[in-house]
């Protein structure tokens, strides 16, 4: 089943399905979102497979060359949603002082095909939302659809404005070589971003971009601008923080995110925030 939510005179659209098997050319029109809800569907985009699992998403534009497979016991549900080019390109130009450049990287056959977590981005959050408004049948046409889809323009462009400045940092001399690393090096961030109370090893961490350690530090480091250590203990402090502001006691938190006590959690915390943590309670 494949139901068409919305759809307009510009190329904007939303669709809700439900299938257990599937075989089709999945074509992307302006920037699309292909979003699993539940189960799971793979995706061979530009000749690259992607699995997509529930709660992740993959994004592609109208160069992006897609067939999508589904075949499961439990009914797979999904979402697509396209945004069209004008809405995307007045985004990109309003919001970013190269809005040329970035318009280009985003619908041209130069876009990074990838598949993304809805825990780790800003569209994230607008997926769930519509999924479940569609679910419980609360999801209508009588509000401004294009402020709708002018809203999701503006979340993908904040996500993908990340990808376009730190993709643009690596200095392969293949274009085709540094988007491999850096799709491999996004992995490995989410994967210190979905174990941040975990003491991952950097072993782990570079077995996920099936590079060497050495290389994985320093790809990561230009990409980022900080080495994974440091970006995990930033994570850490940043999660640290919200969980102080909802009230939990300093000792816990401290030992959640793996600080050895409190005096070094504070020392940390201190130079992050300028503030102890005990003040940030207060």
């Amino acid at each position: 089943m494949n139901q068409t939510k919305y759809t307009d005179n510009e190329k904007n659209s939303i669709r809700f399905s439900n299938f257990k098997k599937l075989e089709t050319e999945c074509p992307f029109t302006g920037l699309g979102v292909k979003y699993v809800a539940s189960g799971e569907e793979i995706y061979y985009a530009n000749d690259k497979k992607y699995r997509v699992n529930a709660g992740e998403y993959i994004i592609g534009n109208e160069f992006t060359k897609s067939h999508v497979q589904i075949d499961h016991k439990e009914i797979v549900q999904g979402l697509c949603i396209d945004i069209s080019s004008e809405i995307i390109s007045e985004v990109a130009e309003f919001h970013d002082v190269n809005g040329s450049e970035l318009k280009e990287f985003l619908l041209s056959d130069q876009f990074f095909v990838n598949r993304y977590n809805v825990k780790n981005t800003s569209l994230g959050y607008s997926l769930n939302e519509i999924n479940q408004k569609i679910k419980t049948g609360t999801f209508t046409n009588d509000f401004q659809q294009h402020e709708l889809f002018y809203s999701l323009a503006e979340s993908i462009i904040t996500d993908q404005r990340f990808i376009f400045d730190h993709l643009s940092k690596l200095d392969f001399k293949k274009n085709v070589t540094n988007e491999e690393v850096f799709r491999a090096v996004l992995q490995a961030k989410s994967l210190i971003d979905d174990h941040i109370t975990e003491n991952l090893s950097l072993e782990k961490m570079a077995l996920q971009t099936g590079i060497s350690k050495y290389h994985f530090i320093r790809v990561f480091k230009s990409a980022f601008g900080i080495a994974p250590y440091q970006y995990q203990k930033r994570k850490r402090l940043e999660f640290a923080k919200l969980d102080l502001l909802s009230g939990n006691e300093i000792l816990f938190t401290a030992i959640r995110y793996g600080f050895a006590d409190v005096p070094t959690f504070s020392k940390a915390f201190k130079q992050q925030y300028g503030q102890t943590p005990g003040s940030i309670k207060k």
